[in-house]
């Protein structure tokens, strides 16, 4: 796994980089035991101030985007929030229940090729179980 870690209009230091680490090990937990090396996985941060007309130019909103691109999919999640460590679990959430219905849906397909298969040699030879 490749990941790269990108800030907008912040600063990315060493406990930054070790938070987001952290909250994510839990989420690339889920791949399991799969073997995916082209796995890419880019983390955006971003402090961003007055997004609406309504809120006052003081306030700001922190924003954790994550891109993960597997075999067949890209994965994305998005996690806003009024403090940086809110905003990457609020991501973390989405994207770990994302890469678990992608894996499920994986083993899923693989399984219905398999029965799909020995339901077509059972036909061919005429045995039924």
């Amino acid at each position: 796994m490749n990941i790269t870690l990108q800030a907008t209009n912040l600063e990315l230091n060493d406990e930054i980089r070790s938070m987001v680490e952290k909250k994510l090990y839990n989420a690339f937990r889920a791949f399991g035991d799969m073997n995916l090396d082209p796995v890419q996985i880019n983390i955006q941060l971003e402090r961003t101030t007055r997004r609406h007309p309504q809120e006052r130019e003081t306030e700001q909103l922190f924003r954790a985007e994550a891109n993960v691109s597997v075999p067949g999919r890209l994965i994305r999640a998005e996690g806003t929030a009024g403090v940086l460590e809110q905003a990457i679990v609020s991501m973390k959430r989405k994207l770990t229940r994302e890469i678990r219905v992608w894996r499920t849906k994986r083993i899923d397909g693989t399984r219905a090729g398999a029965r799909t298969v020995k339901e077509t040699i059972r036909s061919d030879t005429g045995e039924f179980e």
